[in-house]
């Protein structure tokens, strides 16, 4: 899905699900769901690792500026240094979670850092689960594949 296109259904969704912002109160579903999940998904995570084309969990470029900020109701403001995105976190049943469609900027990204935001942005998309490697969260997808890497 392009950017655009992952824009748009982002824009529709929130429209037609009235999502609370974050000085709203919590909705009954945001704390259900949110409670299902045995990671405390909110705070700053400061390491990201993202899946290369070979399937392997790669750093991010050196010059990437890694922002991933989770705030109570599971609302993700995120970039590694050119686009900002904003979505949240879905925790589902046991380890399976997801995002929910986000919206993002749209500016040119060059070089290694317009590269690495296409991975992120097509693994957002793609995250179905995730297993914990000691305290880093491996986000994968529906196969179990591992799409990110996300620690603090």
């Amino acid at each position: 899905m392009s950017r655009t296109a992952w824009m748009i259904a982002a824009l529709l969704a929130i429209a037609a699900a009235g999502v609370a912002f974050a000085d709203e109160p919590e909705s009954p579903a945001m704390t259900s769901s949110a409670a299902v999940s045995n990671v405390d998904w909110a705070g700053n995570w400061t390491r990201m690792e993202l899946a290369g084309k070979d399937g392997a969990l790669k750093p991010l470029p050196a010059a990437a500026k890694l922002l991933f900020e989770v705030d109570r109701n599971l609302y993700v403001s995120l970039s590694i240094g050119c686009n900002r995105i904003g979505t949240q976190i879905v925790p589902g049943e046991g380890m399976s979670v997801t995002f929910a469609p986000g919206m993002a900027t749209e500016m040119a990204c060059p070089g290694e850092i317009g590269d690495a935001e296409q991975r992120l942005t097509d693994a957002i998309e793609k995250v179905a689960g995730y297993e914990m490697r000691g305290s880093d969260v491996v986000l994968l997808d529906a196969a179990g594949r591992p799409l990110m890497l996300i620690g603090r």
